[in-house]
């Protein structure tokens, strides 16, 4: 079940902004160099009225991205507006240009009940920029990824255009992957994928059920990255959670809901 915004015009008044600086051990961020190549043109900087998060494109006009960058949460919560997509944005211009959302959706979990779980959400947006930056596959594991190599990408408030890092997964349970990936504001929202070509030292990756692969751009031969979570939170709770930046996990009933988002 999915709950949509009205269209952007129409929505309520901006929620209060998040923000969130989790940098746990050292600050492992690179930056992008060339935000115009895959994967990098489908990684997005999504703004809206009082602040910005990330997301990636899924489709040719869908945007996925954590639900509080679109619905603060809860039954009291508002939808952001002027929520406006720059895909592969590189700190200074916005190489394939601007979309705005047209439709806003969240769980109804994540619209009623501000489940951390169902922090995750899209926006459909109006026009079909993915024809030309391309879009990420959702899949899921059938075991432990505990030890895995992942990889994120996204737009931190407190740097300009395009970072990257790396780091290993430290935990899991069935709605998280904990991870110490730096987060500050702005990174909410950014994907995590396998580490492309991992070193020695990281274990053989588990493999992934992928329900709709997703083509890259017309122009490039190379692996498209399956994105495994969505990086919501910094440490909350207990558990690994206390000690770990979170990661919600892209489990089947997710991917459907995307499915139907696009």
């Amino acid at each position: 079940m999915s709950t949509p915004a009205p269209r952007s015009d129409t929505a309520g008044r901006l929620a209060p902004a998040i923000g969130t600086k989790a940098i746990i051990g050292p600050d492992t961020r690179v930056p992008v160099g060339s935000t115009t190549t895959f994967p990098a043109s489908t990684i997005v900087r999504l703004v809206f009225a009082g602040g910005q998060c990330t997301g990636f494109m899924i489709s040719e006009r869908t945007v996925a991205t954590a639900g509080h960058c679109l619905h603060s949460g809860g039954s009291g919560g508002t939808w952001r507006t002027n929520v406006v997509a720059y895909p592969g944005h590189d700190g200074t211009t916005a190489p394939f240009g601007g979309c705005a959302a047209l439709r806003l959706f969240v769980p109804a979990n994540w619209f009623s009940g501000d489940d951390a779980a169902f922090d995750y959400g899209a926006a459909q947006l109006n026009c079909a920029i993915g024809a030309r930056t391309g879009w990420l596959n959702l899949g899921y594991p059938t075991r432990s990824v505990t030890g895995s190599c992942t990889t994120t990408q996204g737009y931190p408030a407190d740097r300009p255009g395009q970072w990257a890092s790396d780091d290993v997964v430290q935990a899991e349970d069935a709605s998280f992957l904990y991870v110490r990936h730096p987060l500050v504001s702005g990174l909410t929202g950014s994907p995590v994928f396998y580490t492309p070509d991992p070193d020695d030292w990281c274990p053989v990756r588990p493999p992934l059920v992928i329900p709709c692969p997703c083509p890259p751009p017309p122009s490039c031969v190379c692996p498209i990255p399956t994105v495994l979570g969505i990086l919501t939170r910094g440490p909350y709770g207990s558990g690994p959670g206390a000690t770990n930046n979170m990661v919600t996990r892209v489990t089947l009933p997710i991917i459907n809901n995307f499915l139907q988002w696009r």
